[in-house]
């Protein structure tokens, strides 16, 4: 069976799809594509692009379905999480990010100074009595 209206394809990634496509993707899957719940007359709900534009998704009307608002919006956090995680590891592959933070040792342990002589030491003359030689 042939399709009789085209599919409608966005012209941006930013251009919301008209309201007789949302009515078209009502019709063809009134249930929320995440949790599988019908979407009730009167509720709100959102159009999900099922592979998402910042993961390389297109803005067309096969890649549209609906969901309710609160599932929509934790999909939408967990690819834009996807998507930050790919970014950084890639940008980590290509030596492009140092490293977050220097490597930190354990350092030295304290040491005490050692204990000044006092003034009242003997002169270092009177220390050492002098060598006397012994001849045999």
């Amino acid at each position: 069976m042939s399709r009789t209206v085209d599919e409608w394809i966005g012209q941006t990634d930013d251009t919301r799809a008209p309201p007789r496509v949302r009515a078209r993707i009502f019709d063809r899957d009134n249930s929320c594509h995440l949790c599988g719940q019908p979407i009730q007359i009167g509720q709100k709900w959102d159009l999900d692009h099922v592979k998402a534009l910042i993961n390389g998704g297109e803005n067309r009307e096969s890649n549209l379905r609906p969901s309710h608002r609160k599932c929509h919006v934790e999909k939408t956090a967990k690819d834009v999480a996807e998507k930050a995680k790919v970014a950084a590891v890639r940008k980590k592959h290509l030596g492009i990010t140092a490293p977050k933070q220097a490597i930190r040792s354990a350092g030295f342990p304290k040491r005490s100074k050692p204990d000044r002589p006092s003034k009242t030491a003997l002169p270092p003359a009177q220390l050492y009595a002098p060598i006397q030689e012994t001849r045999r």
